[in-house]
């Protein structure tokens, strides 16, 4: 259990660690293209078994806050994400067109976890993660139709497929399987943590490895994209919490809207690059999955820790 729980904190710097060593490495794991989809396919099957499903009957009463979060991920990341890629990088389609899917792409299975641990509405973010799956193969191909190039044309057929595969299939025989085997939940807590991370330090490896020649012709971008990513994650972030608590949303609410809308599913994002765009749109959603994992880990423990102060002074006066 302690370095299931090591790994799981260290995630972000593993990540990063994973990436620079694949790159460095004179070797890599080689693999067909559909690995990766498994993997990542695996991980949404254990999200589901996972998930909390009773918790969605209090949804029905945060319909307004549903509303809205879903409309602040589907409005200003997107916006964000199509506004950085025309700014920065307008002569480079590819690059440009994997930043616009890393915000494009569902929320990600970190969100619920980074919400749970910051004491926001868990159930909340599940409920709108649902919504995204339902959105996203609709809101992507139309976002990328200002970046026309043969490197990123997106078929809606194909990327409908891939999320059918890759997201709704594993997730729908993961709730299945939740309802039909409940005590199976108990018992798989450990290994989907361990399962998860593994999962995706192996998926950034082999997507690495197979763009190193991709990634040395652009390393001049590097330092660019570096700036790209991380305000595509932290804007929305803190303007998503701002809204929700201008417009009188609980706190628990409001931080739920946080990671809701600035976290997304960079690990299906970096796929679905490599498959549709190739090995350059990977470089936005890698650095994109780093960034967001490790703010989102940093701003969870800040809440955690405000609210362990307040719960000390509360006992204080009593």
């Amino acid at each position: 259990m302690v370095y299931i729980k090591f790994i799981s904190e260290k995630l972000p710097f593993l990540i990063l660690l994973v990436s620079v060593g694949t790159y460095f490495s004179p070797i890599h794991w080689q693999v067909s293209p559909w690995v990766p989809s498994l993997l990542l396919g695996t991980v949404i099957f254990f999200a589901g078994l996972s998930m909390n499903i009773d918790a969605f009957k209090e949804i029905k009463k945060k319909t307004r806050e549903l509303l809205l979060i879903t409309g602040l991920k589907w409005t200003l990341t997107v916006s964000v994400s199509i506004a950085l890629a025309h700014l920065f990088f307008s002569a480079k389609p590819e690059i440009a067109a994997g930043l616009v899917l890393a915000g494009t792409v569902p929320s990600a299975t970190a969100a619920t976890v980074y919400t749970f641990l910051a004491g926001g509405n868990a159930s909340l973010v599940v409920a709108a993660s649902l919504l995204d799956v339902a959105i996203s193969p609709i809101v992507t191909p139309l976002a990328m139709l200002g970046l026309s190039s043969e490197q990123v044309a997106i078929s809606f057929s194909d990327l409908l497929l891939s999320f059918l595969l890759i997201v709704v299939l594993p997730l729908v025989l993961g709730l299945a399987v939740q309802k039909a085997l409940p005590k199976l939940k108990s018992y798989t807590g450990a290994a989907t943590k361990l399962g998860t991370c593994a999962a995706l330090l192996l998926i950034v490896h082999t997507i690495i490895g197979s763009g190193k020649g991709a990634i040395t012709s652009e390393l001049s971008t590097i330092p660019l994209l570096i700036v790209a990513t991380f305000i595509q994650v932290t804007l929305p972030m803190a303007a998503a919490y701002f809204i929700a608590k201008a417009l009188k949303m609980e706190e628990p609410d409001a931080r739920a809207a946080l990671f809701q809308v600035g976290l997304c599913n960079t690990a299906l994002a970096a796929i679905l690059a490599y498959k549709f765009i190739g090995e350059l749109g990977v470089l936005a959603p890698i650095f994109n999955m780093i960034f967001n994992l490790s703010i989102g880990a940093m701003i969870a423990n800040r809440f955690g820790k405000e609210d362990l102060l307040t719960k000390k002074e509360n006992c204080r006066r009593l």
